[in-house]
């Protein structure tokens, strides 16, 4: 990995794009969807996963951080952000997808509840969003614009994003060029580190979903 941050070009830049660590609702079985509007802080072992990523991050010339607004992230980019001795910058764009009255359900009582726009959904989520939320299009265009700006702000360096399960995965599949009907489940764990390179005006993804330091 050291090859590809010794050969980050003057015009270039590195974000690692993370999810923030586990809350409660992440960890029943099955979780229960969060979107924006269930915002509570991080459950201990999500604050362990959230201290081992900053470990892990410790070491690198990070320039900023960045988070959603939502606590659970900005608690995960805080923990990184002392390593630095750097503040967090929220980023509204960037919050959790909106669920609408799928909130505080896990897909088992949603596919009983909701079944016709359950399988509607689940066949394209790009047009056929959460009912009362957001279709993945939708997310898509709110959060690549935010994250391509910051990429552009911060050439030549290193920086951070803390963010979500499904704006990472409706992100990172744009990337992979993958259909959101697909790239909606793309894994995402708490804590995972994506590392996108910004070159020439173009993402790619360069590492996918790392839980090395986790482990």
């Amino acid at each position: 990995m050291s090859l590809l941050f010794d050969t980050l070009g003057h015009g270039d830049s590195l974000m690692y794009l993370l999810r923030h660590g586990a809350t409660p609702p992440n960890l029943v079985e099955p979780p229960v969807m969060q979107g924006d509007g269930i915002d509570q802080p991080l459950a201990p072992i999500g604050r362990e996963q959230a201290a081992r990523a900053a470990e892990w991050l410790a070491h690198r010339p990070i320039r900023a951080i960045y988070s959603s607004p939502l606590q659970r992230a900005m608690e995960t980019a805080g923990l990184i952000a002392e390593k630095h001795g750097l503040a967090v910058e929220p980023v509204d764009a960037i919050r959790e997808v909106k669920v609408g009255r799928w909130e505080g359900s896990n897909w088992t009582e949603v596919e009983r509840n909701y079944p016709e726009q359950y399988r509607a959904f689940r066949e394209d989520p790009g047009v056929n969003g959460y009912p009362g939320g957001e279709t993945l299009q939708g997310l898509l265009n709110r959060v690549t614009p935010a994250l391509e700006s910051l990429m552009t702000r911060h050439a030549g360096g290193e920086f951070v994003v803390t963010a979500h399960s499904v704006v990472n995965r409706v992100y990172v599949g744009s990337l992979l060029g993958i259909p959101f009907a697909r790239g909606y489940f793309l894994p995402q764990a708490n804590c995972c580190v994506n590392i996108v390179r910004w070159r020439d005006g173009k993402a790619k993804l360069v590492t996918f979903n790392a839980i090395g330091h986790l482990m």
